[in-house]
Order: C-alpha cells, then sequence, then structure tokens
C-alpha cells in the first residue's frame, strides 16, 4: 500500500512539473489586465504631447484598457527615459519619446540609463519638419544675414530649443561649430515652450519640431532653414542647413518605447496594438494636422535603426569636434 502511494505520489508531482513548464502563463492574468501609463519625454502642447496622445488614444481601444498620459519633460526626453528605464518592465509602464532621446541626448550629457540596453523599442511612427525660425520684425530675414549678424556680434544671439541634446539643439551647435561663432543657447523643456519664448522675445531664435507650421502660416514666425534631409514641402522656399553648405541633416522619429526585460508575449500584443494604432485614421489625421510625416518601423527593426543611428551620429559628433566621447556609454 505504502508503495501504490509512492507511486501515486510520484506521478502527482511529475503532472505538476509538466504543468508549470507547459503552461507558465495561466498564473499570470492575460495582458493587459488593468490601465497602462505612457509618460511623454515633453510638456504639454507641444507636437510630441499630442502625437502620444493620439496613438495612445487608439492603441487604448485596440487594448481595452486605459492608456494614460503623463507628461515628464526635460533633459530632451531623458528625464522621461531615466524613469521608465527604472520601471517594472511588466508592460505597463511605456514612454512616447523622440529618438534623439535615446540616441542624441545622451552623447552630449551623461545619462542614468544605457541608451542601447535599458529600453524596448515598440514602434517609430512618425517623422518631424525641424526648422530654425525668427519674428517677422527680426533684423535679419535670411540664415546668412543671421550668420553674419552672429559673427560680429558674439554671445548677443540667444537661440530656444525643446532641451539639451535635441535634434533642435545638435543642428545649433554644428552650425556654431563650423561657422566659429558663439551663441547662448536657452534649453526649455519642450518646443512648445521654446516656440512661446522665440514669440515673447525672450529668445532671437528658435530650432523647433514642427510646432513652428501653423504660426508659419499665420506670418507670426519667419522660417531661416529646414533642418531635414530635404525642403519642407508646405514652405518649399525655405532652404535646408545641406543647401547652404552644412553637412547636417536630421533624422528624428517620434516613438514608443518599454523598458528593457518586458516579457515576450507582452511585447508582441503592444507592438502589434501600437502598429495597428498608427495605421488609423484618427491618428493620421492627428499627425497631419501636427504636420508630421506617418511612417512605421516596429519592433527588432526599429532597434537595429537606433543602433545604426547611435554609431552614425557618433561618428558625426566627433569629425565636427562637437565630441571627444559620447558622455554615456551605449551599453
Amino acid at each position: 500500500m505504502k508503495k501504490e502511494l509512492r507511486y501515486v505520489s510520484l506521478a502527482a508531482f511529475v503532472c505538476l512539473a509538466i504543468a508549470a513548464v507547459l503552461f507558465p502563463l495561466r498564473s499570470r492574468a492575460e495582458f493587459p489586465d488593468r490601465p497602462i501609463t505612457m509618460y511623454c519625454a515633453f510638456a504639454p502642447g507641444g507636437s510630441m504631447d499630442l502625437a502620444t496622445r493620439a496613438i495612445s488614444g487608439a492603441a487604448e481601444k485596440i487594448l481595452g484598457k486605459p492608456v494614460m498620459v503623463e507628461n515628464k519633460g526635460g533633459g530632451g526626453g531623458t528625464v522621461a527615459l531615466a524613469l521608465l528605464a527604472n520601471a517594472k518592465p511588466d508592460g505597463y509602464t511605456l514612454c512616447g519619446v523622440p529618438n534623439t532621446g535615446i540616441i542624441r541626448a545622451p552623447q552630449f550629457q551623461k545619462v542614468t540609463y544605457k541608451p542601447l540596453k535599458s529600453f524596448t523599442p515598440l514602434v517609430a511612427y512618425a517623422i518631424p519638419y525641424n526648422g530654425i525660425v525668427t519674428k517677422p520684425d527680426a533684423p535679419w530675414k535670411t540664415f546668412k544675414e543671421l550668420i553674419d549678424y552672429a559673427k560680429k556680434n558674439p554671445n548677443k544671439i540667444k537661440y530656444g530649443t525643446g532641451g539639451p541634446g535635441t535634434a533642435m539643439h545638435h543642428a545649433m551647435a554644428f552650425v556654431e561649430h563650423q561657422d566659429n561663432i558663439k551663441w547662448i543657447h536657452v534649453p526649455y523643456k519642450g518646443n512648445a515652450d521654446a516656440l512661446t519664448a522665440c514669440l515673447g522675445g525672450h529668445v532671437d531664435v528658435a530650432s523647433l519640431g514642427p510646432e513652428y507650421v501653423p504660426h508659419a502660416r499665420a506670418g507670426q514666425v519667419r522660417i531661416l532653414a529646414i533642418t531635414e534631409e530635404k525642403r519642407n514641402p508646405k514652405f518649399p522656399d525655405a532652404p535646408t542647413l545641406k543647401e547652404m553648405g552644412y553637412d547636417f541633416a536630421n533624422e528624428t522619429f517620434f516613438s514608443v518605447v518599454g523598458p528593457a526585460g518586458m516579457p515576450a508575449d507582452v511585447v508582441a500584443i503592444l507592438e502589434s496594438a501600437l502598429a495597428k494604432a498608427a495605421q488609423t485614421n484618427e491618428v493620421k489625421t492627428a499627425l497631419d494636422k501636427l504636420d508630421l510625416v506617418p511612417t512605421l518601423i516596429v519592433g527588432k527593426e526599429y532597434e537595429e535603426r537606433l543602433k545604426n543611428l547611435w554609431f552614425r551620429l557618433e561618428k558625426n559628433l566627433k569629425d565636427t569636434g562637437l565630441i571627444k566621447e559620447p558622455a554615456t556609454s551605449p551599453y
């Protein structure tokens, strides 16, 4: 009898062990079973904020749970990313951020996270047309006139950006280095704040994301230069920095990332939901109103893109003397 009981107990143990291996997820509720927090890496009112809210709103309809946006602006996106890097990797904390906070800002400044190791890239869904603008009554009508003035008046020009280490900051730093001029960087928590400062005359020039577009249409700002590879089709007369002899072209993506170490099944659910959300009419309409260009790069493909961009940017920054080595190691 005891021998038979031993066999029964052994059989029961084996069955439990097999069940634990074959069905490890049964003990965890199906994702998501509660609201998701989406940090936005810039201040309210800017294109990053509004785009993040658009894709979050579309994603929550697909996921069936609220996706609540919390603004954590500052440091060119690094404040929000530092918080995300320390979040529990369960999929319930994500971040809407331009890739500049991952591949650009950490090359200029020391951050607490490892740019290419601390995150799970989920989706890139939009591209901004960045530009350099000033008030219509400014004494310089062209970018060349601005540079000529800056050369004759060191440290007289104050320019605003959405934060240190952003693509907008890099563009101005690149020009400063190439033309051997001196001007003063005034960083803000987001592009909307930098634009407001420019409109109010607190800075002379602003290097911005697409927040400038409606104000340019209304004649409230003058576009001096476009910092992308091609001219903005909505303002075909505004030249690019490249056309004016600067070997600079921005490559920014608006994206959603999570912390490293998330379960594979959760990553798959989020990638699918965010990719579907990015392709909805709701999000496409929002992006068009924000003057953003839709794109779609998902998961591992986006991760590889970030790696390639990091090392290309590092070479560019070293070649132009803006850095000797990245302030932060990527891994």
